[in-house]
């Protein structure tokens, strides 16, 4: 049967109670003192220079087997000192792909010490800018069309320089150089000067003389261009050795123009298929 409490009994249970609050409500504020100190520790910390990316030795280049080091951190533009924790590196990565046309970038953060990882796929250089009146550095240029000096590459890069030279316009980019090349990387002719000066008359001086392809087309036409010249190889070799230049514009009807002493100006070429 139940019995109520007595006066002394609900007393003690009333202190209790009170004892209990108290002590819910000193833990409530222990912990939000200690959570505070922690946070303000560690925004001190970070604002520390031993968090912050200060010097481009701290950026980690990796998979980088033509350019070097050096290059690649510039072509990130960090501006120092910077936090690690300010630094994206998605944002980073974007940007880097866009100013240097290298490929599978990937950039991660360390803490420990601070410092940053770049991983990249890079290219050599497959070109030499031919030097104008006003260019005295060799400059190279790679498959997808990014230009450099050639300290920009590292020192085994010097004894294996390409011997292929390019000709480029005034403005200094040749249009759909990456597919040009791709195209030409493949033909067994061997080709020494690529001129792209004049967009709608690209020129090439070969092993066969100067050919002639008109407007740079799309990769099917340039494709029909460079068999179309490695079938002529043998022909003009064997049959015509007196050859000035070749017109692949077409390159399903391809001519040859004679040297000045042929009498012959030009002569349509069918060569077996």
């Amino acid at each position: 049967m139940y019995q109520p409490e007595s006066r002394e009994q609900l007393k003690q249970r009333h202190q209790q109670l009170r004892q209990q609050r108290r002590i819910r409500v000193i833990t409530s504020v222990w912990r939000f003192t200690c959570t505070l100190g922690i946070v303000a520790g560690l925004g001190w910390a970070i604002g520390q220079p031993d968090w912050t990316i200060s010097q481009p030795e701290q950026i980690r280049i990796e998979g980088n087997q033509y350019l070097s080091d050096a290059t690649v951190r510039s072509m990130l533009a960090i501006p120092y000192p910077k936090l690690i924790m300010e630094l994206a590196p998605a944002q980073l990565a974007t940007q880097l792909v866009e100013r240097s046309a290298v490929a599978n970038v990937k950039i991660d953060r360390g803490v420990l010490p601070p410092h940053l990882i770049v991983q990249i796929q890079d290219f050599p250089p497959v070109a030499r800018i031919m030097q104008t009146q006003t260019t005295h550095a060799q400059i190279f240029i790679d498959e997808r069309g990014l230009q450099l000096p050639i300290s920009s590459y590292r020192p085994a890069v010097w004894r294996n320089l390409p011997t292929l030279q390019l000709r480029l316009p005034a403005q200094g980019t040749c249009s759909k150089w990456p597919q040009l090349y791709q195209a030409m990387r493949t033909s067994p002719v061997a080709i020494g000067i690529v001129d792209c000066r004049n967009p709608q008359n690209l020129i090439l001086q070969t092993e066969l003389g100067t050919v002639r392809l008109g407007a740079i087309g799309d990769k099917s036409r340039l494709d029909r261009q460079m068999q179309q010249l490695d079938r002529l190889r043998n022909w003009q070799q064997h049959t015509l050795p007196e050859v000035e230049q070749l017109d692949l514009d077409n390159p399903d009807s391809p001519e040859f123009q004679l040297k000045r002493s042929t009498p012959a100006p030009s002569q349509v070429i069918e060569p077996t298929p």
